[in-house]
């Protein structure tokens, strides 16, 4: 029997290992947290469902993964500028579904845990990996912090909805949200510069969607994480296939992952059990032009700042259906394709770190790069 090691348990390693075992394949996965979902702490989060034409829960199925987690979908939300002036979309088909995170009953990372221990995967926690040998799935998420989403997780009397505002001084570069199911929520500040001042920005989050819709927030229980923007170089290297944030693979714009990360870990999966398609080339079939896409994107929506926002968020505006006209201005064109070499300059010269690969075949670290030096 062929046998795999697939470095860490987030969405992508869990879907890469689903995929694995479902193919007859024996896999260990190490992860070096206690539990899955260790990352996130029960927070709503939203599996975005407008870059592609296909909605996500028809991706899923391709990819060959069940939805036993719990899901909902949203068709509106309402999208607040600078000055807090409302702007409501609105889609036939859902605008995005929200999930629950981390290591809680209903999450994503627990559905996907029990279809992998059904599958006959191994786990192993507590059980940090420096180096591997033979085929391997490398799925550690972010290597280091380009932006930041801290927040509350809390009881409320408000009704179910989904509320965005963007801001630079709220969440600058970024955007703040409120996320309430069921009589749950999660407010958060999703900031990609001035990190030291994640609590000023915090606090002006809340303040600010209080005065929008007054609430008092019951049981709250503060919760923070973190992710980077960066390009890896090497998807692959010998045997090793790097998925998810590990791999760099998520829109640059949002931050949104989950759907770059189960699909990058069900195609990695598949490199190796059908053998026909090199995990690179599936990569670029599928994820890549989205990818690029979302880089120019959010160069674009940096130097337009507050004004060009309001501007643009008014041609979504109900009643005509935003969904097409999202994933279409959002998505791949040409113009981005000139625009993309700045885009990625941009990036590398504001990244945090350098990573260096050793390109070595019979290399067997896990990070790819025999360290990483700051700029």
């Amino acid at each position: 029997m062929n046998s795999v090691t697939v470095v860490g348990a987030g969405p992508a390693g869990l879907a890469s290992a689903l995929t694995l075992a479902k193919a007859g394949w024996s896999v260990e996965v190490y992860e070096k947290n206690a539990a899955v979902g260790q990352r996130f702490h029960g927070d709503f989060q939203g599996l975005e469902n407008w870059s592609h034409e296909e909605d996500i829960l028809q991706t899923l199925t391709r990819l060959g993964l069940q939805v036993n987690f719990w899901i909902r979908p949203f068709h509106q939300a309402t999208f607040y500028d600078a000055q807090l002036r409302p702007h409501e979309l609105q889609t036939r088909h859902p605008l995005f579904y929200l999930v629950r995170r981390g290591d809680v009953e209903g999450s994503l990372e627990r559905g996907l845990y029990r279809q992998a221990l059904e599958a006959g995967v191994q786990f192993h926690f507590g059980s940090p990996v420096n180096r591997v040998e033979g085929p391997a799935i490398i799925s550690t998420g972010p290597h280091f912090g380009d932006a930041i989403c801290v927040g509350y997780l809390f009881e409320t009397d408000l009704p179910d909805g989904a509320w965005c505002i963007v801001s630079q001084q709220v969440a600058p570069r970024g955007y703040s949200y409120l996320l309430v199911a069921a009589g749950q929520a999660t407010i958060s500040s999703c900031q990609f510069t001035d990190l030291p001042r994640w609590k000023t920005h915090l606090e002006a989050t809340v303040t600010a969607f209080r005065s929008l819709h007054p609430f008092e927030m019951k049981n709250a229980r503060p919760f923070s994480g973190y992710g980077n923007i960066y390009l890896q170089r090497h998807l692959q290297v010998g045997q090793k296939r790097y998925v998810g944030e590990a791999a760099g693979l998520q829109d640059a714009l949002w931050g949104f992952g989950m759907r770059y990360a189960l699909t990058s870990g069900v195609l990695a999966a598949r490199s190796l059990t059908d053998g026909q398609e090199e995990y690179p080339a599936s990569i670029e079939r599928e994820l890549k032009a989205h990818q690029q896409a979302s880089l120019v994107n959010r160069l674009l929506w940096e130097a337009l700042g507050d004004r060009g926002f309001s501007y643009f968020i008014r041609k979504f505006e109900a009643p005509r259906d935003a969904r097409p006209l999202l994933g279409k201005v959002g998505g791949p064109h040409w113009l981005k394709n000139l625009l993309y070499p700045i885009a990625r300059w941009r990036l590398s010269r504001r990244g945090r770190y350098r990573y260096t690969s050793c390109d070595g075949e019979d290399c067997t670290c896990v990070w790819c790069t025999c360290e990483r030096s700051r700029l």
